[in-house]
């Protein structure tokens, strides 16, 4: 094909990104294109490369028109070739229309090395070393999963009703054994500051039937999505509900990264869908392959826990470290979680303790409890700082003080630095609240009687 045909094709390639949505300011499409909109061309490659390489069509669209103008890199119809191809593949068929011009004007060694690039990022490639291998309608690979048993609705928050405020909140949490929730952490607010508390109360004194495997009930993540409306809160009865998933289906269909995490958000959180998780993951699989930390994150623990996908710990892993690594508080804090796991060494209690300790610069009060609860109880001396930990605590919200689980920490901290009787004090007040939350006692009850007999506890207290 002749060279005004190709540059024809290349400015098409580059106008699309005119059209792509605003997200986050990191390796996303929408800041990768503004990079190159602003004229920082190395800047704009290193983001659509970083996202190409994982698979996202329209990165890989736009990396190929860079190598072919030289823009941020050296000019090579070679790689432009390679990447075009890849784009095509993945259904954007100007990759394949620029792919076909280019071809008459390589080498045979040209194109080898073309193909070599082709395999390393192709399909089936990204399948074995990325991608997750999604489970067809069902929720988790080993177990059944958990449901709602008996919903608790609070009254509409007082703040938000005076100021006419509604929205949205997605939240994520354990249901434990005994079919009651532990750790809610709120993933999505919008707005910020009215909700929250409410979601949480909600959360905790709901009651489910706990996951099972083989019968037997076993701690299960579980996630729900809250819409709140003036005169209504509930969450089986939204107010032009279809209508709002059928927006956001479309938009996310038409390719808006940000339209495809709040489907999947709609899809995991909303059980009135009556869809499974693993129908969830792949919105969130498009998102993450965007640039989109949270969705990444979710991908990553979808990984971890065999929820939605096959498990696949490294893969859930580079997940994890790439939202982690864009200061997604929610993936540090799992990512500190899956070093913690089982009985970790001390270099993955170190590497939990860094990523706890950025997430709590960011405010997260996950990684706040998380991370005291390390420090009050940790086997090792050289670990527990119970100062710190009653610190860590004392800055929670407050919706977070008559949590059964803080009261914990609280007591083995108390404990750890020799105050029995207030240790003693705060784990009776942790039993008062878990007889009233409807918590299976026995473990509380057990580290009761440690104290009363003057001597701390270490071991994982979020271990539910």
């Amino acid at each position: 094909m002749h060279a005004g045909l190709i540059r024809s094709l290349l400015v098409s390639a580059a106008a699309l990104a005119l059209f792509l949505p605003a997200m986050p300011a990191r390796a996303d499409l929408y800041s990768a294109n503004a990079a190159h909109q602003k004229g920082d061309f190395p800047s704009a490659f290193q983001q659509f490369k970083e996202l190409a390489e994982l698979g996202q069509p329209l990165a890989q669209l736009h990396l190929a028109s860079m190598y072919a103008r030289g823009e941020g890199v050296a000019s090579s119809n070679t790689f432009a070739h390679a990447w075009a191809s890849l784009a095509g593949q993945n259904g954007e068929s100007r990759g394949t229309e620029i792919a076909a011009a280019l071809e008459p004007q390589l080498t045979p060694n040209s194109l080898l090395v073309s193909a070599d690039i082709q395999a390393q990022f192709g399909q089936p490639k990204l399948n074995e070393r990325l991608l997750p291998h999604m489970l067809q309608g069902r929720e988790y690979e080993d177990r059944d999963p958990a449901r709602p048993s008996k919903p608790f609705m609070p009254e509409y928050p007082a703040g938000a009703q005076e100021k006419g405020v509604q929205g949205e909140v997605f939240v994520e949490f354990v249901v434990a054994p005994d079919g009651r929730a532990r750790m809610p952490r709120i993933l999505y607010a919008v707005p910020t500051g009215y909700f929250e508390s409410t979601v949480r109360e909600s959360v905790m004194r709901s009651s489910y039937l706990p996951g099972r495997i083989n019968g037997q009930p076993v701690s299960t993540s579980f996630s729900m999505l809250y819409n709140f409306k003036m005169n209504e809160l509930s969450m089986h009865n939204y107010g032009e509900l279809q209508r709002r998933v059928d927006d956001a289906k479309a938009k996310a269909e038409a390719g808006d990264p940000s339209a495809q995490m709040l489907y999947g958000m709609m899809i995991a959180g909303l059980p009135q869908l009556n869809k499974t998780y693993s129908q969830a993951l792949p919105w969130f699989l498009k998102a993450a392959q965007a640039g989109a930390p949270y969705a990444q994150y979710q991908i990553g623990t979808g990984l971890l826990r065999g929820r939605g996908c096959q498990c696949d710990n490294n893969k859930g892993e580079i997940w994890l470290q790439k939202a982690a690594q864009a200061d997604q508080a929610d993936a540090q804090v799992s990512l500190a979680e899956y070093l913690l796991r089982d009985k970790p060494s001390a270099e993955s209690l170190a590497g939990a303790m860094v990523w706890l300790e950025r997430a709590v610069k960011q405010g997260n009060n996950s990684a706040k409890m998380l991370l005291s609860a390390i420090l009050a109880a940790n086997p090792s001396p050289d670990i527990r700082n119970p100062p710190r930990a009653l610190a860590l605590s004392d800055a929670l919200p407050r919706e977070y003080k008559k949590d059964p689980s803080l009261l914990e920490i609280r007591a083995a901290a108390y404990a750890s630095r020799g105050d029995y009787p207030a240790a003693s004090k705060t784990q009776s007040q942790a039993i008062e609240e878990a007889t009233r939350l409807g918590w299976n006692l026995q473990p509380l009850q057990q580290r009761a009687s440690t104290y009363a007999s003057r001597q701390s506890w270490y071991g994982d207290l979020l271990n539910f």
